[in-house]
């Protein structure tokens, strides 16, 4: 089974030079991503690749992310793992691509959940629905990340609906 991404965008009316010096820190995604609780940096590396985190969900479930691939100034890709295996047992990889472009006077934020589902005809009637399911996930963590780069502030899961509601309204 192929390779599938499921890819948010949001606009923010921020240099892209900017929103890299935010990106860049790999022990913030708990102010903007849905459900992490915690991340702790485990390597003496805090950026590039080699550097790695343990995310606590608020579900009680841990996780590691290593940056395998790094490109200054626009992005980096984390492949989510529990020691050498997928940290989900459905999935033969499971990656996470932060990416940032220009965007006129400002960036688009495209953060990309990239994965492959194990099982084979199982996991291909599954892959549907995850992927619906990652593209909402993919969508908020980009409307999550605009908001927590422009206010500094932790993204509740009440100030994410709202932002839900918000950008419904401008669709």
């Amino acid at each position: 089974m192929a390779l599938k991404e499921a890819v948010g965008r949001a606009h923010i009316d921020m240099p892209r030079a900017e929103v890299w010096d935010k990106l860049r820190d790999i022990s913030v995604a708990d102010k903007y991503v849905p459900g992490v609780k915690a991340i702790r940096v485990d390597t003496a590396r805090r950026e590039g690749v080699g550097a790695s985190r343990t995310v606590f969900m608020d579900n009680g479930q841990e996780m590691q992310e290593t940056v395998e691939e790094w490109t200054d100034g626009h992005g980096f890709v984390i492949r989510v793992h529990k020691g050498d295996k997928p940290a989900i047992p459905i999935f033969k990889q499971f990656k996470f691509r932060y990416q940032i472009d220009d965007d006129g006077v400002g960036t688009m934020l495209s953060p990309t959940m990239i994965y492959e589902m194990r099982f084979g005809p199982i996991g291909a009637l599954l892959s549907p629905v995850i992927g619906k399911a990652f593209a909402k996930a993919a969508a908020d963590i980009a409307l999550a990340m605009r908001e927590y780069y422009l206010t500094g502030t932790r993204v509740t899961p009440e100030r994410l609906k709202e932002l839900r509601e918000e950008h419904a309204k401008k669709s």
